[in-house]
């Protein structure tokens, strides 16, 4: 099976990550304005996607939702090509498919040591591993992302993963 391999770098992002953490743990409705404000400027297709949410969900996994797009959101902003250029509905498709593809193939292989190995080759090709990591792990703790249908769950993980990946080509 493949090792993942972590970087120094990694595990620096992971400290930040767990700083942002804090900080999006402790949001307020002035935060939410101000950084909504900010997303629809610079990424106003991420918002979009990320208010389509609230058609699905309750309120409580809603809350819990935005709080992963903020954390996405404060690891990437401060990035200078996400605030010159902006994920297209048309490049989120593409990742998106991909990212099904990887999934429907996944499903198909017939080991759980083969499934790992699918996972663990994305994974490590994700400059964000961190990040990723942390939001995998965000949905397997909080309450409500626990007892949020599965469907539902895979298909917003598969979005956010999504945005991390268009984030990154930017």
């Amino acid at each position: 099976m493949t090792k993942l391999n972590f970087t120094d770098n990694d595990f620096k992002e992971a400290r930040a990550i767990a700083e942002l953490i804090k900080k999006i743990d402790q949001i307020d409705a002035d935060y939410v304005n101000s950084v909504s404000d900010e997303i629809y400027k610079l990424q106003p297709f991420y918002l979009t996607v990320l208010l389509g949410h609230r058609l699905d969900v309750s309120m409580e996994e809603l809350e819990e939702i935005m709080k992963i797009y903020f954390l996405v959101w404060e690891y990437f902003r401060l990035k200078p090509n996400l605030q010159r250029k902006q994920v297209t509905e048309s490049l989120y498709s593409k990742i998106q498919k991909r990212n099904l593809e990887m999934l429907k193939y996944s499903e198909g292989e017939l080991k759980d040591i083969d499934k790992k190995e699918v996972y663990s080759y994305d994974l490590q090709n994700l400059k964000s591993k961190s990040l990723l990591t942390a939001i995998m792990y965000r949905f397997k703790e909080r309450r409500m992302l626990i007892n949020m249908d599965f469907e539902k769950k895979g298909a917003i993980m598969i979005g956010i993963k999504s945005f991390i990946e268009c984030f990154e080509m930017l």
